[in-house]
């Protein structure tokens, strides 16, 4: 297949990213996501609390719909950072700047259109699909039609995120995020303690959505010299957004429907007392995923302008899948083990029973997830998204019949394993895909094998304890021998030298 993306002069190759601002990249784009995570750990237990688990399970699919409903940007928020990052490669400033206007003007229009389809929406969505008790008819319709209101902000600060990632300024856009995420949850307490209602809640939301895309106007006009001011799009831009982000927006619009459709599900399907069951677990696994999701926004940037079938990028393809399971194996293994005694811990032994097996199987598959990123934004950053979103419209039908027939048959357990099984096949098919299309040449395939055996053994043996005791015990262990593992057999020299340096060991 042959790569859509405009070559870079023999002369400004790229090659692959550098070890250390790769790390630096990395662990900002880490801060900026584990800081809100510590704050919503901390906070967690008292909002459930305060709000009731009916309030807290629709307030957990208020925050579902505002995550789908931000990928109807046709795909623009993903291409202004290669597009943007090509330019910017080539020393064409002023040409990235003006692709990023036309793009957040289309990003402004796009949230417009959705806010009024998602207000018009609103009263069927709470009259129809969501199981509600009567009581919180009112609240919901309100709290819907606010969360309408936010969704052109979302939208802009989408495109500043793309304009600022592209200029890798990673250091000003975490430091945002980690403020604005802290507050988004320490917010919505306060709220609760004065006003028990869902739409005072999402009114509170909806104020942080304005405040965080004027903030991110601001940091775009200081670090990248960039301000917006609307343009009439012209026909060259619109093309090269659109070609690209059509297909962006196909795998975008479907890859976050295969991530959210099971709690949209449990919605339909279950009380929505369940869906706090799910989601609580669903979230705190999902947030694990921080240092692959990190590493990631950080070498995207960076290899968008790499050659398909480079030397480059099938090494950047490798390097980043051998980094993604040290890190995220152990963090499954952690979740795996200490699932049971970790929740009861700090939501309750009756919150622990029934929500504990869904966080072990939901572990597993938001590891394979994380696997399958390396190669996913391989394909994306050559400018091969077609390849990606029609594997997740072939995914589709399968996995809605496996979500509908588990959750019958197992409820929330059965949810989690089928969105586990999603997650181990698409991994394969997308590693399939980027060795024929994208990282062409030979891989060695066989140095895989040992690590999975290793995984698999570890993931097995952390299902085994019951007692609180027994499972931090093997938590324990199995991290000492893993880590005894990676560091002699799965990672290089140079990278080792590289940690010891940051740990302070090395000269």
């Amino acid at each position: 297949m042959p790569s859509m993306s405009p070559h870079l002069p023999a002369t400004a190759a790229p090659a692959a990213p550098r070890v250390p601002r790769l790390l630096a990249n990395t662990g900002w784009n880490l801060a900026g996501q584990i800081v809100p995570m510590l704050v919503g750990i901390g906070v967690l237990p008292f909002l459930i609390r305060q709000l009731g688990l009916d309030r807290y399970g629709f307030l957990t699919l208020v925050w579902v719909l505002v995550g789908y409903a931000s990928i109807f940007d046709f795909g623009i928020g993903r291409v202004l950072i290669r597009v943007v990052a090509l330019r910017l490669a080539r020393g064409d400033a002023a040409g990235a700047h003006h692709v990023a206007r036309v793009g957040l003007v289309y990003l402004a229009g796009f949230g417009l259109v959705m806010a009024a389809a998602f207000a018009l929406a609103s009263g069927w969505l709470v009259d129809r699909v969501f199981k509600l008790p009567a009581g919180l008819h009112d609240e919901a319709l309100g709290a819907m039609l606010l969360l309408a209101l936010s969704l052109p902000f979302v939208m802009i600060t989408t495109g500043y995120t793309g304009v600022l990632s592209a200029h890798q300024q990673f250091r000003g856009m975490n430091i945002v995020r980690a403020v604005m995420g802290s507050v988004s949850y320490l917010g919505p307490l306060l709220v609760a303690l004065w006003v028990n209602r869902i739409d005072a809640l999402v009114a509170f939301t909806l104020g942080m959505r304005v405040l965080s895309c004027v903030v991110h106007d601001q940091l775009a006009r200081r670090s990248c010299g960039f301000s917006f001011t609307p343009v009439v799009p012209d026909s060259p831009t619109t093309r090269e957004l659109l070609t690209l982000g059509g297909w962006i927006s196909v795998s975008n619009l479907v890859s976050p429907l295969l991530t959210y459709l099971d709690r949209l599900l449990l919605g339909a399907l279950v009380p929505v007392r369940m869906v706090a069951y799910y989601a609580t677990p669903f979230d705190l696994v999902g947030r694990s995923a921080i240092v692959p999701q990190a590493l990631m926004a950080s070498i995207f940037p960076a290899v968008a302008a790499l050659e398909a079938g480079s030397d480059a990028s099938r090494q950047a393809m490798v390097r980043t899948a051998r980094l993604l399971f040290v890190v995220s194996l152990p963090v499954a293994f952690v979740f795996v083990a200490l699932a049971r005694p970790g929740l009861q811990l700090w939501l309750g032994e009756a919150f622990a029973r029934e929500a504990a097996p869904v966080m072990q199987v939901l572990a597993v598959g938001v590891m394979l997830n994380m696997l399958a990123q390396a190669p996913a934004t391989l394909i994306q950053a050559a400018g091969e998204p077609r390849v990606m979103a029609l594997l997740h419209v072939a995914e589709l039908p399968f996995f809605v019949a496996a979500l509908y027939v588990l959750t019958l048959h197992f409820g929330i357990v059965g949810t989690a394993f089928a969105a586990a099984l999603r997650s181990g096949l698409d991994g394969l098919a997308v590693l399939v895909l980027a060795r024929r299309d994208v990282a062409r040449g030979p891989i060695a395939w066989r140095g895989a094998v040992l690590p999975g055996g290793v995984g698999v053994l570890m993931l097995g043996v952390a299902m085994w304890p019951a007692a609180a005791g027994e499972s931090l015990a093997v938590a324990v262990i199995g991290l000492l021998a893993f880590g005894f593992f990676a560091w002699k057999r799965l990672l290089r020299a140079d990278e080792r030298q590289r940690i010891a340096q940051l740990a302070g060991f090395g000269p």
